[in-house]
């Protein structure tokens, strides 16, 4: 059973305050430690296996090294050339991402904004 006192919603804010800062705090650092990863040159038998292992005539090109045009590339990237270079499964991976992140959570988002911003 919830309880109604008069001091439960001041002691719940306060929680919900630190909550949201160490949320914060925990995905800033995480970022952090992806964006300094990710542009090093040293980790591209990392994060581009194929780049660097694939036979000659068999590999993609390269990525290119900032955060937000690889999700571009990503993105706009044809399909065809995504089987071609890393098989069915990479090709239905980002098909998912293109399904379920540009056409379904991008919507979901912008509507829960529309209607919970202005009920607080």
């Amino acid at each position: 059973m919830s309880n109604t006192n008069a001091d439960t919603n001041a002691a719940s804010t306060p929680s919900f305050i630190a909550a949201l800062v160490t949320a914060g705090i925990t995905v800033g650092v995480f970022t952090g430690i992806w964006l300094v990863m990710h542009g090093r040159r040293v980790l591209d038998r990392v994060f581009q296996p194929r780049v660097i292992l694939a036979p000659e005539a068999k590999r993609p090109e390269p990525l290119p090294s900032s955060p937000f045009s690889f999700w571009k590339d990503v993105f706009v990237t044809p399909d065809k050339a995504i089987i071609v270079a890393n098989g069915v499964d990479a090709y239905l991976f980002v098909r998912y991402l293109k399904v379920f992140g540009l056409h379904m959570l991008v919507p979901y988002v912008i509507l829960s904004f529309a209607v919970c911003i202005p009920i607080s």
